[in-house]
């Protein structure tokens, strides 16, 4: 592990700095609390750069107050509040997140959702567990205590230019609008900045810890979802996982007989959920809530091609246009259909709703028919006729098994597509005349539009324990 001082030094670099916006920031169009677009800071690159090294160097940084966006969880329960930095603050995050992951990369075993399926159902597999623990803990970013983080954060991290940047992050604020008199925030970490995940992996490492080392217990967390397997009664061991939380974190777990808590103990043979995966009899399926999110995202997708099509027709008298109108908006639907089933690979990532639940056991394959049918039953009911064909969730499904999903070309990878082939999806699909546009124009415009159109994938995900 290189030096704290030689991270800080290449890491806020002015080089690196700018490579940090040139591949992470760069790619965003949230704009924060001051109003000032990717265009405009931009052209004030240089001077950003010059003041984050400076400011940072002598601890003067200060985090300009987070924008809120709530995004909704659903009917009767209060939405989760996201805080958007401003341009400069999102360079200077996620240099700051490059230095924690640096400095904890030795402790911390950042799994995906899938990875942690997939143990999970080995371990059942094995025979050695007969029980299951899973603990519901309320409000998790919003209650993690800044005087516990910050002394984890210290274990490995002495530097006084740091420390200072992780504490201005936590108690910047995060407002609907720009609010002066606004208090320092005294607990929580914001959600949606580069930093808020690892800060969350470093506050409760102690705590994985001390449960990956207790005999006969198997234990598995992704984020706030926290589960274990147990050879005996899995009451004292939900017990002393909740008092810990609470003692040692000040959090809380929900209990077993709270309205509408997820907590749960019982023989591993009962039913019980994780991860949006639901469990009977240790083999895993998609739980039906996730199923019906689909197919009402489906539902959405149809939906808008048909009033789509009611305005084309109002707006052009002319068959011709009227044609070339609709086929476009026919185009548009079968893409983002065909988009929501197989998913696609974009930025290093695997992104999709057959991804996320490809560790369902092959006797729930019936699942994916079932939604096969769905699409297969919506181009019916909105009288798509198309030559194009769609893709099947069945298919896919097996795809994902591959060591190289994107090997066939079924499941797109928009990393490797040919700029030629941007332009093609870019007017196709989009809308957008690319004539005249330069190559590097044109792959900064594909990311734009497919990083909007892979946030419907996500949605499709979100809030699945």
């Amino acid at each position: 592990m290189p030096s704290l001082t030689k991270s800080y030094r290449v890491i806020f670099s002015s080089s690196n700095l700018k490579k940090i916006y040139e591949e992470h920031v760069a790619k965003t169009s949230a704009i924060g609390i001051d109003r000032i677009n990717r265009s405009i800071f931009e052209r004030n690159l240089a001077s950003e750069v010059a003041l984050i090294r400076r400011k940072s160097g002598n601890r003067s940084y200060r985090f300009s107050q987070f924008k809120e966006k709530l995004i909704s969880k659903g009917a009767n329960r209060y939405p989760r509040v996201i805080s958007i930095a401003t341009f400069r603050d999102r360079v200077t995050l996620r240099a700051l997140c490059d230095i924690l992951k640096a400095r904890f990369e030795d402790a911390l075993e950042l799994k995906i959702p899938q990875i942690v399926i997939h143990n999970l159902k080995e371990e059942i597999a094995s025979g050695k567990y007969k029980f299951f623990v899973k603990l519901d803990v309320q409000n998790f970013y919003p209650s993690i205590s800044h005087t516990i983080l910050r002394a984890a954060v210290k274990q490995r991290i002495k530097s006084t230019k740091i420390l200072s940047l992780v504490n201005g992050a936590l108690e910047t604020p995060t407002v609907a609008v720009a609010d002066k008199s606004k208090k320092a925030e005294l607990v929580g970490v914001p959600q949606g900045l580069s930093i808020s995940n690892i800060l969350a992996e470093i506050f409760l490492h102690q705590f994985d810890r001390g449960m990956e080392q207790k005999q006969n217990v198997k234990y598995f967390r992704y984020v706030d979802d926290v589960f274990a397997l147990c050879t005996s009664n899995p009451v004292p061991l939900f017990t002393e996982m909740s008092s810990v939380l609470q003692s040692d974190f000040d959090l809380k777990v929900h209990d077993i007989a709270s309205a509408g808590s997820k907590s749960a103990y019982g023989p591993i043979d009962d039913e019980f959920s994780f991860l949006g995966y639901l469990f009977l009899n240790g083999k895993a399926r998609v739980k039906e809530q996730s199923i019906q999110r689909l197919e009402s995202s489906l539902a959405d997708a149809f939906t808008t091609y048909k009033y789509r099509c009611q305005e084309i027709r109002k707006k052009y008298s002319n068959k011709k246009l009227r044609r070339q109108n609709l086929t476009f908006a026919r185009n548009i639907l079968i893409w983002r259909v065909n988009l929501r089933i197989t998913g696609c690979v974009f930025e290093g990532t695997r992104k999709g709703w057959v991804f996320y639940f490809s560790q369902i056991d092959d006797s729930s394959i019936e699942q994916l028919h079932k939604l096969d049918k769905t699409v297969e039953s919506l181009m019916r009911r909105f009288n798509v006729a198309t030559s194009k064909k769609l893709c099947s969730f069945v298919r896919v499904y097996f795809e994902c098994r591959r060591r190289d999903p994107t090997e066939s070309g079924y499941i797109p990878n928009f990393d490797t597509t040919s700029v030629v082939n941007m332009r093609r999806i870019l007017e196709n699909y989009f809308g957008r005349s690319v004539k005249g546009l330069s190559d590097a124009s044109v792959r900064s415009t594909f990311a734009v539009r497919i990083r909007r159109a892979t946030r419907e994938l996500e949605q499709d995900i979100q809030d699945i324990s």
